[in-house]
């Protein structure tokens, strides 16, 4: 962040910012691959919030109005239509998604967050902004997760809508919906067994468990870690309370219950080494 602030001030070069992302890129990739992390992330360190790369690459498409995110103190220029079939001018490239020695996890916006206050349905949003990009994305991405902070908190959200623009991404691709920083009861409530997805992600600092419902068949991403606060979870508890979510539902990941930008490095380091503790406490515990 400081890099690229020099960079607008005119105190650095592009080459030297560049330089800095791939600096910390690596070291973000090593704390991963140190913590025992099934899927790797790149940081996503040149985007400007969740949606900007994808609106700019975009006909029909743009930022528009500086948002809040949610009740957090960033914010994010919310996506504005120009058009009403807006499609994908180019895929984002390593310029965004940086090459990773392992395979990788992808983090894009929902159709349904994407198209939140543009007019637009959200099929058609998958259909011209999601489907081309996910496409393009090489064998070394083995699930994209589609980041859904809004649906559980809209009024009378239509799960047809959703489902609609989930099968418009019609890619041959792992997919999963994470519901982040939010209760994600009044979605689960509606049934999302059918949606055409492999995983759902589920906050479960401001979700119960008790709120799955019977018969959850996707695999659940636990959101386990919290983004959000700089405490500093316990691996065992961790463990513990995944054992017990195994006890409703046979297959679950242990992930953050969304992005780490909102705690500092070191906190994120060690959030993410605590994860990983976790993870092989709960394998020694079924062994």
């Amino acid at each position: 962040m400081q890099a690229t602030r020099d960079l607008d001030r005119g105190r650095t070069t592009a080459e030297a910012v560049d330089e800095q992302i791939e600096r910390d890129c690596a070291a973000f990739v090593a704390v991963q691959q140190d913590a025992g992390l099934d899927l790797l992330a790149d940081g996503m360190l040149r985007w400007q919030d969740l949606f900007r790369p994808l609106l700019e690459a975009s006909e029909g498409l743009e930022p528009g109005a500086l948002t809040r995110f949610l009740d957090t103190n960033t914010f994010y220029r919310a996506p504005r239509a120009t058009k009403a079939a807006p499609q994908l001018a180019e895929p984002l490239g390593e310029g965004y998604l940086r090459p990773l020695p392992a395979p990788r996890i992808v983090t894009l916006p929902s159709p349904w967050a994407l198209a939140k206050g543009t007019g637009l349905t959200p099929r058609v949003v998958a259909g011209g902004i999601l489907k081309p990009q996910i496409e393009a994305l090489g064998p070394e991405t083995d699930l994209v997760v589609l980041s859904e902070p809004f649906f559980p908190r809209d009024p009378g959200p239509k799960l047809d809508d959703l489902a609609s623009a989930l099968e418009a991404l019609g890619v041959d691709r792992r997919l999963a919906l994470q519901f982040v920083f939010c209760d994600a009861r009044p979605a689960l409530e509606l049934g999302l067994g059918d949606l055409p997805v492999d995983a759902i992600g589920v906050d479960f600092y401001l979700t119960r468990p008790i709120d799955l419902p019977d018969g959850f068949a996707k695999t659940l991403l636990a959101g386990v870690v919290d983004a959000r606060s700089s405490l500093l979870e316990d691996p065992r508890e961790l463990a513990d309370f995944a054992a017990r979510l195994q006890e409703r539902v046979e297959d679950v990941a242990l992930v953050p219950n969304g992005d780490l930008q909102f705690v500092a490095e070191p906190i994120a380091r060690e959030k993410i080494a605590r994860l990983g503790q976790a993870r092989f406490a709960l394998a020694e515990e079924a062994a």
